[in-house]
Parts: structure tokens; C-alpha cells; sequence
């Protein structure tokens, strides 16, 4: 990605081949290797989609790579450890407000493969730590689903590159 597709992207189409004009987003494990690739390249992404997965949400769903099975009530999660969570990148919450313009994340707000409620968590514990880029979407009744990205998608656009 870094080495090779990025500079042929560059070399081959008109692009603004800075971080202040490079997004990322991906879905369902798109978004866990959205989250892996952008975190540690902070240098080069100011826009990050993590549409149905990548979010740490500490329990269930496709934020953790997996689905809570449907009977199975949803623990609590566990309170986001800035240091290790996202390789990382927001030890330091004001640097990483200063590098990502928009970390946006989605989920559908159906189970059982969705987890809205844990996305909501994380919201709410991102924002206590101090990150203040962070937005979420919720498409509703959908789930793990195409409904759901194409909404996420359409919601994360308008907020690129502004």
C-alpha cells in the first residue's frame, strides 16, 4: 500500500499526493486493515473510514473480527487503553488530533453482526481521552450489509477534504 500502489497512484492519475489530500476507508475487514495501515502512517492519511469493522469497540461485532452470538448479551467494554489501542496512535490525543482531520466509523444497527451500541462506547470513550476528530454513523436497520456501506460511505464523503 505505502510503497508501492500509493506512488503508482500518484505517478498515474491528477492527486493532491500530500496527507492533507489522502483518505482511506474500508469495510467489514477493509476497516481492520483500514486501521492497520492508516494508525502507523499517520504522516500520510488525514481521513479514515472504518465502515463495519476496525473500531475497537471492545466487545462483539465486527470491530473485534468477529460476531457475539445472537443469544448472548453484550458485556461491557473495557475502557480504551490509548497506549496500545490503534497501534498506538492516540497516546498522545492532541498530536493525534493534530494529524487526522476525520476518523469515521460505522456500524449498522442490527445484530447480530453489527454493534452499534459498543461503537456508541467507544465514541463516548474516544471523546473522554480527548480525541475530538472522531465521528460515528449509524445506518439504521441495517446490518454487516451493502445497505449499510453505501450509507456509510455516502455520509463519510461529505466530510472529506474540508
Amino acid at each position: 500500500m505505502i510503497n508501492d500502489l500509493m506512488p503508482w497512484v500518484d505517478r498515474h492519475f491528477r492527486t493532491l499526493a500530500d496527507k492533507d489530500h489522502r483518505a482511506m476507508a474500508g469495510l467489514s475487514m477493509g476497516g481492520g486493515q483500514t486501521a492497520s495501515i492508516t494508525m502507523v502512517n499517520l504522516d500520510k492519511f488525514s481521513y479514515i473510514g472504518l465502515f463495519s469493522g476496525g473500531a475497537a469497540t471492545g466487545f462483539g461485532g465486527r470491530g473485534r473480527g468477529g460476531a457475539a452470538p445472537v443469544t448472548a448479551p453484550a458485556p461491557t467494554p473495557a475502557a480504551l487503553d490509548l497506549k496500545t489501542v490503534y497501534s498506538g496512535a492516540m497516546a498522545d490525543p492532541a498530536e493525534f488530533n493534530r494529524k487526522v482531520r476525520v476518523l469515521f466509523m460505522s456500524f449498522g444497527t442490527e445484530p447480530p453482526l453489527e454493534n452499534a451500541e459498543g461503537l456508541k462506547k467507544h465514541q463516548e470513550q474516544l471523546i473522554a481521552a480527548g480525541i475530538k476528530n472522531s465521528y460515528i454513523y449509524l445506518s439504521p436497520g441495517t446490518t454487516h450489509e451493502w445497505q449499510t456501506w453505501r450509507r456509510s460511505l455516502y455520509t463519510f464523503a461529505q466530510v472529506l477534504f474540508k
